[in-house]
């Protein structure tokens, strides 16, 4: 994994406001296989082969808090909203936050990602279409 790239993907992406498919590509591309993110302070820790790379850095000056109960339905709604306006991802993980979304889990070879309260039954997944 190319720590120095995966560091650049995850300022820039932000910043422009890529389409997630995007940055997904761009993030096999550098040799991530897997990360998640702490949706209350955006802590996110990236898996390469034999590598790991703690993104610190990204983590929010303000944290959110998260919603007691989980609602599958927030979430979905949450996403499709970042998807189609491409709000900026801070509004994106405070949506999370509020549908009771505690992290979520990227599988980069599986194309999917997993959000979830951290409790049994509390997860909404979706797959990850491909960058055209």
């Amino acid at each position: 994994m190319n720590v120095q790239e995966v560091k650049r993907i995850s300022e820039v992406s932000k910043l422009e406001r890529w389409p997630y498919p995007r940055t997904f590509q761009a993030l096999i591309d550098a040799g991530v296989t897997s990360y998640r993110t702490e949706v209350a302070d955006n802590f996110t820790v990236y898996m390469g082969e034999g590598d790991r790379y703690e993104d610190m850095n990204s983590a929010m000056a303000e944290k959110s808090e998260i919603a007691d109960e989980f609602h599958g339905d927030e979430v979905k709604s949450g996403l499709v909203h970042h998807q189609q306006h491409r709000t900026p991802y801070a509004d994106f993980l405070k949506d999370m936050a509020k549908a009771g979304v505690h992290y979520y889990i990227v599988d980069m070879p599986g194309r999917m990602i997993t959000y979830t309260s951290g409790r049994p039954g509390e997860s909404y997944a979706e797959a990850i279409p491909a960058f055209e």
